[in-house]
Formats: C-alpha cells, structure tokens, sequence
C-alpha cells in the first residue's frame, strides 16, 4: 500500500477538452489533503472528449506523467475521421504541452472480396482512447466502438472493439481485438465493443470489458501482455491469444446487463479474484460480479439506479483486507413518495472474511442530477491517519452544475461511523469556457511530485508561576516542535501565533486581570521560524496580575495560545499546511488560593425562600406581583454571588428595593441572557457566612436561583366581563299623525310608517378578551298576518356578521332618501316633549295588550343570529336594525298603547387561551318602543304665516265696519234730557194747551 497518493480528476465528454491534476497539501481544514488552489490543468483540442479516460504513467523513477485519452480527436491517419487519440501530458508541464502517442499510424487494412479491395476494418469513430490504464511501465488504450468486416459473404460491419498495447516507453505497439473471431452477429460476440472497459491486475494481466456480447449480457476477457506481444503481426486479423481466458455465454434471462460495461477491479486475497459491474443485471436492478471459483452476485434493491457503473476496491477500515466500493450514480431518494430526487449513491461492502461481505453502507449524494458515484478512486491514505481514503465522482454536482469531487476518509469504525467527507473539489475556473462534468472520470495512487507531506507541526504550552514583590509575576513557558516526512534541509516553516491572557475572562466580556510586564497589554503576537535547522524552539514571557482587579478570584487565569501558517511566498508552488488532525489552540490555567480549606474549594450553603402577594393572575390584567426573596448563606464564602431572577416574556420589570433601608443599596442589572430575560443582582464577593438578604422584586410568575430551585406558581385564570346595552329611537311614537294616512299599497318605505331604530352593543369591559360569541335577536315583526316592525336592513360595526332566517323587505318598498315625510318629523321632533296628557303605565299596556312578550311566543319574531369574533378589552361589536312602525296595524286599533319589545341576548362561545374559565358569560335582556295615542296639536299645523294674515285681515274689517258706521251718522244720535229741561218742556207744553 502507498502511503503518499495524487489524484487526477477530468471534466471529459465535453466540447473543450480540460484536465486537472491535483497534489496532497494540508491546507487548512476544509483542503486536508489535496490542494486544490493551483491544480495543473491540461488542455485538448476542442470537441476531442479530451479526459475522457486519465492515467498517470511513470516511465522512470524521477519522470511523471497524465495519459489522456480523446476519443473524438483526429490523428494523422490517412483517410481516417475522428479516429481518438492519447495524449502524453508530462508533469509539470504548460496547458498546451500535451502530444499525440502514435499507437497506430496506419490507414484501414484492405481485402480482396470478388476482385475488388474493400476494407477490413474501420477505424473512423472507433473512439479509441475511450479507456486508458497503466501498470509498470504498460499502456493499455482501447477503441470500443471500432468496427470490422465480418467473414460472412455479405460483409457486414460488426462493432467489436479493440485495444493497443504498448510496453518499453512506446518503443513497441500491438493490437489485442479479443471479440474480432469468428464468431459473429448479436448472439455471438459481434456487439462486443471490447475496451468500453479496461484495466489491469496486480500482477500486471490484461482484463477487457466487452458489455455487447451475448446480446448485451456482457463478457470480461482476460490476457497477459507478453502472449500478447510475442507473436503479433498486422496480417493476423484473427488470433487466438495463447492463456486467454473469456467468461461465456449465460441464459437468456440474463440479456441486456451489460456485464464490463464499466470500470471493474481486482480484489486480492490469498488469489487474485476479479469484480466487474453489472448494471442492469437482475432486471435493471444491478449487481456486482465476482469471479475466482465461484460467482458472487450482490445487489440492492432500487430498480434502474445502474447500481454496478463503477467499482473500487480498497482497504478503508485498515483490517488488511479489500473491500469493495460499488456506484449507483442514479439512485433517486425519495424524501416525498410523489417527489423522488435523483441523487446517486455509492456502497461500501466490508469484507469480512475472504469472500464474505458485510450489509452496505450507503454514501448518498447531495446534489439533485449530480450523478454521484459516477466514478470512484482510491487515492491512498492522504491524511496520514493510517486508513486509505477515497475519492468520488459527482461530474454534474454543485450549484453551478459544474461537477464536484468528493474526498472521504477511511476508519477504524467505518461500519457504525460510515465515511468522512473531508474535502470537496470543483473545477478551476477557466476564462470563456464552463465546464460540467468535472469529476466523471478519477484515478489515483500516484505521488507526481515526489512531496512526501512536508510538515506535520505540533506545539505544547506549559506555566510555571511564582510570586514576587509588589505583583504576582507568571512566568510563560512555550514549546513548539517541528517534525516533517523529508529530509531536505531548505524546508522552513513560518508560524504565526497570538499568545492571549486571562482567556476566559476576555471570552466573556470581562476585563482582563493580567497583562505582559513589558507591553501592558493582554495579548502578543509573533512569528516563529522552524525547520530540519531548528526543529524546536521554547519561548519565555512574564506577566503579572493588577491588583485593582483582583475581584474575581475564582476564574482561573487563562493562558491560549493560537498558531497557525504565515502566507506562503507568491512563487511557492506547493505551500506547508497544517495537520488536520492536531489542535491550533491550546490553553493552561493558573488557580488563585482561597480561604475556603486546604482543599482550595469553597463550598457555600445557600439558601433561598421567595412569596407573592398574589395568588391569582388574570389573563389581559395589569397583574402586578412582588416577589419577596430571602437569601441566606449558611456555608463558606459564596464568591461572586449572584441573584437570577427570570422574567418571563409576559412580564415586564419594574425594579427591586430592599426591605431594610438602613443597608447599602442593592446592585441588579436587568438583561438578556441566552435570550432569556433576567434580573441579575450582586449579592457579595464574597458573600460571606451568616449572611442573610431581604429583597421585593417587582416581576411576574416564577424564580430560578442558581443555587436551590424555589418554584412559585400562579394560577392564571381568564375572566372577561361583557355589558348588553341598547337604545330605541325614538322610544315611543304617538298616534295618529296629523295630516297623514298610510297607503293601502305602499310603494315607498316612508309610506308605511314612521321610522323605528334598534341599536344593540356588545361591549367587553375586559380584562381577557374573548374568541368567540353568538348574539340573539328576536325582532317584533307581525302579529298573525299583520305587519308591526317592518326590519328594512341590518347594519353592523365591529368584529360580528348577522344573518336572519327570513328575508328583509320581504314586500320590496323602495328605500326612501329622506328618512321619514315631513308630518313624521316634525311629529318625532315633538316625542321630546310629549303634550300633557295622562299616560298609562308599561305595565297596563302590558295587561291591555300584552301583544309582545319577551320569548316571542305570541307573535311572529324575525330571528337574527349573530356570530362575534374576538372582542379584547374596551371593544365592542354594534348591530342596527332599522325598520318602520306598519301605522296601519294600529289604526285600526285607536285608543290602546302598545309597547314592542325586542329581546337580545349573548353567549360566549370560547376565550382565546388554553385556559378556559369554568363557565362562560351569557345574559338575556329586551328593548322596547311605546306606541300611544293622543290629539294631535294642531296650532302647531297651523302655519304662522296664516295667523298673522288672518289678525290682519280681522283688524282690517273691524276698521272698515266703524268707518261706514260713523258715516251713516251712527255716532251723532240726540242725548236723552235732563231733569231741568223736563220741568221747562213740561211748563211749554201747558202754556200752549191753555192758549188753546
């Protein structure tokens, strides 16, 4: 087994050919072992299929070499096209610095068929460099699809392969065509298209995959390469290889499983036993085949996930025997039954014992299409663990779809643990070309550059204090060794390291207690050279202790220390790295003696007690808890002591006093720890014996000491108090209106009646709120066939929706602008202040008329159901209903009073919490609107304008009658005599009787 190997990975198939070659170089974690910052890359002619197949070939013990095969390019056979070629790549070496090896240089071969020449064979697009494999200074490169004329008489053209070898560093060539006999057609081996695979055992024999033989059951052909070569002549068209061994023909059931389709290896125990993959053997199922004695097939149980394209074999759990690593790069994982993904995976089979395997062990891949498992590579043991790691793979993997390659590291525990992936490559980026497929094909188990891992580097600190007036002196002590894998005494290796004091306490935000005596400053910085020269070097500082922060005395001191690779030189190709597997920090610890026994620890005894003031929490409430907190401590001395008092995310903190005034004030922080919120107060350092401390915390729930757990509990209730609360407007309505009849068959809505609104409210006065709620109402609507409250629409405000069991406006009235004639609203204006007139009581109404009673049994009631949503504190949720009084019901009914009551009632269905109260408020209540009677004052019909006319005209009159009257003499009539005048008109008259 080597211990140092190199790994090449192609990106083939592909229109710009490009190789990447890939040394070991410990480059930090993430590039242990390979590094990948500057691979070589080698480049093909376009549309080449340049890395199809890769090798590495070492012709001497100093000289490397990449084999690459391009199974597209054009060679300098006459009159041949796209013949394919392998390419020489020599390491180190420039892009372009790759060149044709002239395996076969000759034209078709020509025969004599009735007189007239026609081709042999033919070699244009036999995709010759399809496979490519070295071993000991032997080339092997094969032409799978290459054709030749059958000895039938009709000459047909049967795809039968055929492989060159080449020994002594291409000095000597021949062709080996083990299907090329006379055994033609698909039954036989005419299909065969040998060298699809290719490879070689341990020993050094040749093993050829042909997957077309036996219609496509496949046939692995085995020969060694002197027999090959002893003997060989271009006119020998058909030969028989003297040893060769072929497997033969199956039954029919194993048709279509192209046996040697792909890669297959070697698997050593006592003998030599081959394995090959079968990927669609088993009915597309697949299986690994291996041959010694006996067969042995393996398989799984994914149908189509070509389980068996490729095949390793290695020894990674470092027993000393092979196992067998065995790809299905189309394995789909199915996370959902509708949506599997394509991922691919690969199997480890453990072998036990010679021949015996154990249960696989699935490596799955993680990109969707990356067809991981493609192609797997044993790369030696690269981390120097002493277990042989492995390379796969994945040529359509990353996001980029650009092809990635997987480095996994062999253990002991392989069986339990699985692999480690330790590395994972991609493609080099290259200027005006993508390239996918990187990773299809790999090889490894080659050391190109001869590097043996130079520099494995481990370093070790220790602490020597001791104590020297006016300040505590440390004395720092570290050691660093440097060891390496060669011998060469130019290696250097230049280290960065960062001593760091008081570690832990810099760690957790604190100030530090100690610095360097001769920079006063808590960290150093500096840079180290080692080497064969000067292997180990011990590096001495002093630091002291600062008295003013000698507080915190049970931290220990810390002393880190951080190492790591300084940049490496521009010019330096293949830089140092660190081992993976050894620590970069390393850390030591100086205690300060306390006075707590000879044993130096301190072991307090604290006590603590808590109480509330409230045993009841009521969900949405202010809820306002003090905590009281005694903390005792009966021990030793309790350093750094500190009071965690956690606040819930409910609560809010208001502050914290002590109980006795006359003692120092009490020192807490509120702040977030691990994102929890908490109160963190200072209780002493040290808080000594005997002490005992009262304190009143303002915060919620419970408390959570660190030294004994006092648990408080609260029960939380949830209590919501919710008010019904209506209004009628107007509360009562007199008839009959003045001027105003109701129509027979009305057409508009104000020709029914005056205009009657119910607003009902919902209002939760807290503290929880509540989720949901059903609100009832049962709406006066007609009393036998006769209309009462004639409901027009349903109006709401708030979290709530109604619906109604009947239709509104069942008789279609037009809604009316204007909200009522302007008799009904000079009568409603007038409802304020009611005439004087004897009323009866509700009660009276009741007995005269008791039409409406509150459970709706004794008239028809139009029902509307509500349905509340959530209703926090202070909301409420409104229903109107607007309608009109049917006036003509009650006329026909003068004289009696009416009240129409509606009933309302509600009743909670769930509060929003887990914690729900034992019963849930509900309440029934009723609203009602009084129908009077009464005459109505007509002085107010009346209008002024006519009063002040007809005064006038009064007056008007009154002045003509008196002018006439005075004109007729009325006011000049004689007045009636006095007494003396009827004493003289009484002596005239007797004086003229007695003239007589």
């Amino acid at each position: 087994m080597e211990r140092v190997k190199d790994c090449v990975s192609s990106a083939g198939m592909f229109i710009l050919g490009l190789l990447y070659v890939l040394w070991p170089a410990l480059n930090g974690v993430w590039s242990f072992n390979f590094y990948a910052e500057h691979p070589t890359v080698y480049r093909g002619p376009d549309g080449s299929y340049f890395g199809y197949s890769v090798d590495f070939y070492q012709a001497t013990a100093d000289s490397n070499t990449v084999l690459v095969g391009a199974p597209k390019a054009n060679t300098s056979q006459p009159g041949i096209v796209e013949a394919g070629a392998v390419y020489y790549c020599p390491w180190p070496g420039s892009p372009e610095s790759c060149r044709q090896i002239p395996f076969d240089n000759s034209n078709n071969r020509m025969i004599k068929v009735n007189g007239t020449r026609e081709p042999l064979e033919f070699k244009s697009h036999q995709w010759f460099g399809a496979s490519v494999r070295t071993h000991k200074g032997k080339v092997v490169a094969c032409a799978p699809l290459y054709h030749w004329r059958t000895v039938k008489v009709s000459g047909e053209k049967d795809p039968v392969g055929t492989c060159y070898v080449a020994v002594q560093n291409f000095s000597a060539y021949a062709e080996y065509s083990p299907c090329r006999t006379n055994d033609p057609d698909p039954e036989g081996q005419g299909f065969c298209q040998a060298g699809f695979s290719v490879d070689f055992t341990k020993e050094g024999r040749l093993v050829v995959g042909g997957p077309g033989s036996f219609y496509w059951q496949g046939q692995v052909m085995t020969a060694g390469i002197a027999e090959i070569l002893n003997g060989y002549s271009l006119k020998a068209v058909l030969r028989q290889v003297p040893g060769e061994k072929h497997t033969r023909a199956a039954e029919d059931t194993h048709d279509d499983s192209y046996l040697g389709n792909m890669h297959f290896q070697t698997l050593t125990q006592r003998n030599e036993e081959l394995i090959a993959g079968v990927p669609r053997g088993a009915q597309n199922f697949g299986y690994f085949w291996l041959k010694c004695i006996t067969f042995l097939l393996c398989f799984v149980s994914q149908m189509a996930s070509y389980f068996g394209y490729s095949v390793a074999v290695t020894d990674l759990n470092g027993d000393g025997t092979d196992d067998v690593l065995v790809g299905a790069p189309l394995f789909m994982e199915r996370e959902m039954e509708s949506k599997p993904r394509e991922v691919g995976r690969v199997y480890l089979y453990l072998q036990l014992a010679p021949l015996t395997f154990s249960e696989p062990v699935a490596l799955t891949g993680t990109y969707t299409f990356g067809r991981f498992g493609t192609a797997i590579a044993p790369v030696g043991d690269v981390n120097q663990d002493g277990y042989n790691d492995v390379a796969v793979g994945c040529p359509f993997g990353g996001d980029d779809r650009g092809g990635r390659v997987l480095i996994f590291n062999g253990n002991r525990d392989v069986s339990t643990q699985g692999l480690t992936l330790s590395q994972e490559l991609r493609a080099a980026s290259s200027p005006g070309s993508s390239l996918p497929g990187f990773g299809f094909t790999l090889r490894g188990g080659q050391d190109v550059d001869n590097n043996q891992y130079p520099g494995n580097y481990s370093a070790k600190s220790t602490l020597s204090p001791f104590l020297s007036a006016p300040h505590v002196i440390i004395k720092i002590l570290a050691f660093f060794h440097f060891s390496s894998l060669l011998s060469a005494p130019f290696i250097t290796v230049s280290l960065l390291f960062v001593l760091q004091l008081d570690w832990l306490k810099g760690s957790r935000g604190g100030v530090k207690r100690v610095l360097f005596l001769d920079t006063q400053q808590p960290q150093h910085t500096g840079l180290l050279r080692l080497g064969h020269n000067r292997p180990r070097a011990c590096l001495s500082y002093m630091i002291y202790l600062k008295d003013d922060e000698f507080r915190d005395k049970l931290t220990p001191i810390s002393l880190a220390l951080n190492y790591s690779l300084a940049p490496p030189p521009r010019d330096q190709n293949l830089p140092p790295v660190l081992n993976h597997y050894s620590s970069t920090f390393l850390q030591e610890h100086a205690y300060i003696l306390l006075d707590c026994g000879d044993d130096n620890i301190c072991i307090p005894d604290l006590q603590l007690s808590a109480s509330m003031d409230r045993a009841e929490l009521v969900i949405g409430d202010d809820n306002l808890v003090m905590l009281t907190i005694t903390a005792v401590n009966r021990g030793e001395g309790a350093y750094e002591t500190e009071l965690h008092t956690l606040i819930p995310p409910e609560a809010d903190y208001i502050g914290v006093q002590r109980r006795v005034e006359s003692l120092s004030e009490l020192n807490c922080e509120y702040k977030m720890i691990n994102e929890s919120r908490m109160v963190v107060c200072d209780l002493g350092n040290p808080m000594v014996a005997g002490t005992e401390l009262f304190l009143d915390s303002l915060t919620l729930y419970h408390y959570n000491p660190d030294s004994n757990l006092v648990s408080l509990n609260l029960s939380i209730v949830a209590q919501a108090r919710l008010d019904l609360r209506g209004v009628s407007h107007p509360s009562q309505v007199v008839l009959p209106f003045p001027n105003w009849e109701p129509k027979e068959k009305p057409v508009k809505e104000d020709e029914v009646g005056p205009q009657v609104t119910h607003i009902y409210e919902l209002h939760n006065s807290g503290p929880s709120s509540i989720g949901e709620a059903e609100l009832q109402v049962g709406w006066p609507s007609r009393f036998r066939d006769e209309n009462l409250l004639y409901a027009m629409d349903i109006q709401t405000d708030g979290p709530i929706s109604c619906r109604t069991n009947t239709s509104l406006n069942p008789h279609g009235l037009q809604i009316s602008n204007v909200q009522d004639t302007p008799e009904l609203l000079g009568f409603l204006r007038n409802t304020s202040t009611p005439p004087h007139r004897r009323k009866r009581s509700v009660s009276t109404v009741l007995d005269i008329f008791p039409l409406l009673m509150q459970n709706c049994t004794n008239i028809s009631c139009l029902k509307i159901m509500c349905v509340v949503g959530r209703l926090d504190r202070g909301q409420s949720a409104v229903v109107k209903i607007r309608s009109r009084l049917w006036a003509h019901t009650f006329l026909q009914r003068r004289n009696d009073p009416y009240i129409l009551n509606s009933t309302v009632s509600f009743m909670v269905m769930s509060m929003p919490y887990r914690i729900q109260p034992t019963t849930l408020p509900q309440h029934k209540t009723s609203m009602g609107t009084l129908v009077l009677w009464g005459t109505p004052d007509v002085s107010f019909a009346v209008p002024l304008w006519v009063i002040i006319l007809a005064i006038l005209l009064g007056l008007l009159v009154l002045a003509m009658l008196t002018l006439a009257m005075w004109k007729c003499g009325f006011f000049d009539r004689a007045r009636p005599p006095a007494d003396e005048d009827i004493s003289d008109q009484e002596q005239l008259t007797s004086d003229q009787t007695g003239d007589a």
